[in-house]
């Protein structure tokens, strides 16, 4: 199974992403992520199998947290605006990095490495293609959502699998931890 840590977006906070999303969506080329499945990814595992799925459910479960702020605010891009590839919110607050770093010691132990260094976000968009102009017009569209989306409470973080299909991933929780255990 395909599997990684996140943090979900309060369902309260979701709607002030939505016309960032019909945005994204307006343009050829560009796919948005369905409201229902934003969320901060605190660390990709990819395919595992059921024994070290364990592991890992087990692993996670050792992390202690208090609940903590986050904000989101301010639009970006991955790599870079000259080469789009994903859309995305920025995330701020410590304890997003606390957590992810706990994330990624407790998953080293398991043999996990560690990719590059955490950068808090909430992808919103990916590009497949898009020409000069649209690339222009939307990062251009894109300015106006320069702005503050709203703050939640992290309460939880999952461990979530992600099931690949042509209409886009299905997400399904398959431990959740903090607060609501």
């Amino acid at each position: 199974m395909r599997l990684f840590v996140a943090v979900d977006i309060d369902d309260d906070l979701r709607h002030n992403f939505i016309p960032l999303l019909k945005l994204l969506s307006s343009f050829r080329g560009v796919k948005a992520v369905e409201p229902e499945n934003l969320h901060i990814t605190l660390k990709f595992l990819g395919e595992v199998n059921e024994v070290s799925a364990e592991r890992i459910k087990d692993e996670l479960g050792k992390i202690h947290f208090s609940p903590f702020e986050i904000e989101f605010s301010g639009i970006g891009f991955f790599p870079n605006p000259n080469y789009l590839r994903v859309v995305w919110v920025g995330v701020s607050g410590d304890g997003i990095y606390r957590l992810a770093d706990d994330v990624e010691k407790r998953m080293r132990k398991l043999g996990f490495k560690k990719e590059k260094d955490f950068k808090a976000h909430l992808t919103v968009g990916r590009v497949k293609r898009i020409d000069s102009s649209s690339k222009t017009r939307l990062l251009r569209d894109l300015e106006s959502y320069n702005t503050e989306f709203g703050r939640m409470t992290v309460k939880d973080f999952r461990l979530k699998k992600s099931t690949l299909t042509p209409k886009g991933p299905v997400y399904e929780d398959v431990a959740i931890y903090g607060e609501q255990r």
